[in-house]
């Protein structure tokens, strides 16, 4: 085992024992899936999303990639291509020695902003001014400076991406105080409703109704303008104890005052929407469990209703025949639900419970109205993946109004009560109506008798094949209907997926276009590199040869200075030779 080996052995030791793993790791080739499992559970504090049991390999690569898609998508916001889950479960070196890296530098990070959140804890505890601003000044500054964490790899520092997250707990928050405020409104509204009640829930006409609901507008406005009459007496400062004080000094106290109160208050609000988020964070987590347990109930109970159904379709749907006077009272009543009903809202998971609502009268088929069922229970199969997101997003925010709604509900059941007094009204003098109705009735139904008895065999017989025939017609005409309906809801999910494909496409052609554009810069960084090292070792080379050309002229020069001095020597001495000759 190499030096660089045991170093990245000890790092990996030493991750595991700062997260309290029982575990030693003796060669960099035991990190597998299950050690990198527990390091993000540990880290994270957090289950790995769509956790497979490791059965097989296949399972173990499935949990890596998950592992690493939730790093680089909701913590760090970084690109982890470079590492797979195929390659960490085959042990491939580089990717295992990154994975650790990552892990090492997301720890250090998250002990340091503890270590730091700690000693301003404790000058909160010890409530002084001083220590409080500074507190606050660091905890300022932590939120605006970027999260980046400095990992010791190659790809340089990681930025934690908790943006998205800020933004939530802000929404949260913003949602929260809307919520309060709303609170105190209703309850200004019930106070002043339950006083003006005695005087206004006095028998009268409808007209006392619509003078009811003025009146509660006009609550509104009048609590409105004292809210923001008395909003505005709070922020006025008080009134200065002796007479004899300046303008100019009472309007120097008054501002020192306002900016004394705002700072204070400006540090209590920060330090409560810290504390606030913790709460936050935790009331989604139990609530994301029991929307979870509660869905798996009423997906139960939905069962146990559509079986109970489909065994009790026989004795709802075998009704014997009503007399002329009865059906026909029944089709008016029908009627009258059908047109009711004609405001109700058609949903992805009730069509069939709404079309066996609007067309009572069909008697539909065992076997027809089971495989009804089953193919809407098929429909809904198929839609509640889609719809289960939108559940656990709806779920946070409906828990949240559920006691805004409760004390709504207090003042719209004083409403009702004087509604339903003048109902009563109403009823009683309907009351009276239909019994002289129905004593003429009687009377138009004793003289049709003795006409029905004549006609009646006859009559019994038509009516009998007519309602066959409208059975039938009617029947084919809700099979085709809920047919038509179910490949609406197809057709609409295929173009759903369609569109998200397309998404997917061509976002990764972006990211191609991008790491090809990348590549051909880095390619052309390289070329004009290689280029003015060439040149310059070109210019360097041909510069020494100049010099040694220069040098090799020089030479030359001087040797040629030379010969013409001995040249001038020997003439000198062969004419002093001649002339001493001579002599």
């Amino acid at each position: 085992m190499g030096p660089e080996e045991r170093d990245w052995l000890d790092m990996a030791n030493n991750v595991l024992l700062k997260c309290h793993i029982n575990l030693r790791l003796e060669r960099i080739s035991e990190c597998d899936a299950n050690v990198f499992v527990a390091l993000y559970e540990a880290i994270i504090g957090e289950k790995v999303p769509d956790y497979v049991a490791a059965e097989r390999q296949e399972d173990d690569i499935h949990n890596m990639q998950s592992v690493i898609d939730s790093l680089a998508l909701d913590y760090l916001q970084i690109s982890l291509s470079h590492i797979t889950g195929e390659n960490i479960v085959r042990g491939e070196k580089e990717s295992v020695r990154n994975l650790l890296e990552i892990f090492d530098g997301l720890l250090d990070y998250l002990i340091d902003q503890q270590s730091d959140e700690e000693p301003q804890l404790k000058g909160f505890n010890g409530k002084t001014n001083a220590a409080y601003q500074s507190q606050n000044q660091d905890t300022g500054k932590m939120q605006c400076q970027p999260l980046t964490i400095q990992l010791r790899d190659r790809d340089g520092s990681l930025y934690l991406g908790t943006q998205r997250n800020k933004e939530a707990e802000q929404e949260l928050h913003d949602m929260s105080e809307k919520l309060s405020r709303r609170l105190e409104e209703l309850d200004l509204m019930l106070q002043r409703a339950l006083s003006e009640i005695g005087e206004m829930c006095e028998p009268g006409e409808e007209d006392k109704q619509s003078h009811h609901s003025d009146s509660i507008m006009e609550c509104f406005k009048v609590m409105s303008s004292s809210r923001h009459s008395r909003a505005h007496a709070h922020s006025l400062p008080p009134f200065p104890s002796h007479v004899q004080h300046t303008i100019q000094q009472d309007a120097l106290t008054r501002d020192s005052y306002n900016a004394s109160h705002n700072q204070q208050h400006h540090r209590n609000t920060q330090f409560m929407e810290s504390i606030r988020k913790d709460e936050l964070k935790q009331l989604v987590q139990q609530e994301q469990t029991d929307i979870t347990t509660e869905r798996l109930n009423v997906q139960k109970t939905e069962l146990e209703y559509h079986q109970e159904v489909c065994r009790n379709a026989p004795s709802v749907h075998s009704s014997c025949t009503k007399s002329p006077c009865s059906r026909s009272s029944g089709a008016k009543l029908q009627h009258t639900a059908r047109k009711e009903r004609h405001s109700v809202k058609l949903k992805d998971n009730n069509l069939l419970p709404i079309l066996l609502e609007e067309f009572q009268r069909v008697q539909l088929s065992p076997h027809t109205l089971s495989c009804m069922w089953k193919q809407q229970l098929q429909q809904i199969d198929q839609l509640s993946s889609s719809q289960n997101q939108n559940r656990q997003k709806e779920s946070k925010l409906l828990k949240q109004l559920e006691e805004a709604q409760k004390r709504h509900g207090m003042l719209v059941q004083i409403i009702h009560k004087e509604k339903e007094h003048n109902r009563r009204l109403r009823e009683f003098k309907e009351r009276i109506q239909q019994q002289k109705s129905a004593q003429n009735k009687l009377r138009e139904q004793r003289q049709q008798v003795a006409r029905a008895k004549k006609y009646y065999s006859v009559y019994h017989v038509q009516l009998r094949a007519r309602l066959m025939q409208a059975k039938t017609q009617e029947e084919r005409k809700l099979k085709q209907i809920f047919e038509e309906g179910l490949e609406l809801q197809k057709a609409r999910l295929r173009e759903q997926r369609a569109y998200s494909k397309e998404l997917r496409q061509e976002n990764y052609h972006k990211f191609k276009d991008e790491i090809e554009a990348m590549e051909n810069y880095y390619r052309d960084q390289a070329l004009q590199k290689m280029k003015r090292e060439l040149r310059n070792k070109m210019e360097k080379e041909i510069g020494e040869l100049q010099n040694v050309i220069i040098h090799n002229e020089e030479n030359n020069y001087f040797r040629d200075l030379d010969v013409e001095r001995l040249q001038k020597r020997v003439q000198m001495a062969s004419f002093q030779y001649t002339t001493s000759c001579q002599q």
